[in-house]
């Protein structure tokens, strides 16, 4: 479990002390203040050229700034969709009055989830397998923190501006962007040097599925929730 959990003194002797499958053993993840956490989503707005978020995280990465952020970008969607519906509402014959759609909650949720959970399970696999081994909470955390932009983003898509949604989608998916294959290319370029033959090719695989699966985030943000008719 040495690619899982950080190194860092607390983690092993939780670890050591407590089996995997109880809480204990993942509380180092969640030993965090909340001065790091606003570091470290500062990092994500402010994204530098060459990735140093790995850095920042190395010796007490987090799984606390993750889960929130996702879980306040999840109520935030719904609640700000749900606004911009009632705003936009105009009664009609055949719906004469405004109901709030649960179904965006859910969507939501399964959209954010998945991202920040599968995703980067899958990316961790794919680089034990091309020996770029990376700790599974160094990518969990990242892809958590990646998401930090859109919750402002959500509630400025309330605004009745289409123009304004789309490109607040595509500057939020910038930044972000930017922040994640950076930190990813950062880790990459050290673990693939420029001389091996096949180095191109599978950073071209990884950072071209990551932006991919990036794109189609933002395509199900812009279509289902910043969208309001």
């Amino acid at each position: 479990m040495s690619t899982v959990l950080p190194d860092a003194p607390n983690a092993q002797n939780a670890a050591t002390t407590s089996a995997f499958w109880s809480l204990k053993y993942y509380q180092p993840l969640f030993d965090v203040d909340t001065l790091q956490v606003l570091n470290r989503i500062k990092g994500a707005l402010l994204p530098r050229p060459r990735g140093v978020f790995f850095e920042l995280i190395s010796q007490n990465p987090d799984l606390y700034g993750p889960f929130w952020i996702s879980t306040t970008l999840i109520f935030s969607m719904a609640i700000t969709g749900n606004l911009a519906s009632f705003f936009a509402f105009k009664p009609t014959v055949d719906k004469p009055k405004w109901t709030y759609n649960f179904n965006q909650l859910t969507l939501a949720g399964s959209v954010v989830y998945s991202y920040v959970s599968v995703l980067p399970l899958v990316l961790w696999l794919l680089l034990r397998y091309y020996e770029a081994s990376k700790r599974l909470v160094d990518i969990l955390c990242i892809y958590g923190y990646t998401l930090s932009i859109f919750v402002p983003i959500s509630v400025l898509c309330v605004l009745p501006s289409e123009t304004l949604r789309w490109l607040m989608v595509f500057f939020g998916g910038a930044v972000s962007g930017i922040f994640l294959l950076s930190n990813l290319h950062a880790h990459l370029s050290d673990c693939f040097p420029y001389g091996e033959g096949d180095a191109k090719r599978k950073m071209y695989i990884l950072l071209g599925g990551m932006a991919a699966f990036h794109m189609l985030l933002l395509i199900l943000f812009k279509l289902y929730f910043f969208h309001y008719a």
